[in-house]
């Protein structure tokens, strides 16, 4: 494939990208209620005998530590949609990061692709 081809097809493969950047970024500076957590489910109870019901616990770490912190169940479907919400936001994050680097290193290539040799003299 000569090299204007490459560069062209560089090009709308950029474009492309680009459009699916700039979607992911406007799905995530969109105002949000976030928990930066974990939900865990734990069945505690004595040795003898577990409780009958599930407590819930947002899980987070701090300082290098574990904390858990209890989850009434009123609040538990509020909790559970925003530990939800940080999840996607962070799912989007990682995938706006993936197209970024991959636009990054598409556009080195049609750089690559448009250079000239300074010694052929073109301009």
């Amino acid at each position: 494939m000569g090299d204007r081809t490459r560069a062209s097809k560089l090009r709308q493969q950029i474009a492309r990208l680009g459009a699916e950047l700039a979607a992911i970024q406007e799905e995530l500076l969109r105002p949000r209620q976030m928990i930066a957590a974990s939900l865990i489910e734990r069945h505690l109870g004595t040795q003898k005998q577990k409780r009958s019901s599930s407590a819930f616990y947002l899980s987070y770490a701090e300082r290098g530590r574990t904390q858990l912190v209890y989850v009434p169940k009123a609040k538990l479907e509020r909790v559970r949609a925003q530990v939800a919400a940080w999840q996607e936001y962070r799912a989007g994050v990682r995938r706006w990061r993936q197209v970024a680097a991959t636009m990054l290193k598409l556009l080195g290539e049609l750089g690559e692709a448009q250079r000239h040799d300074p010694r052929e003299g073109r301009g």
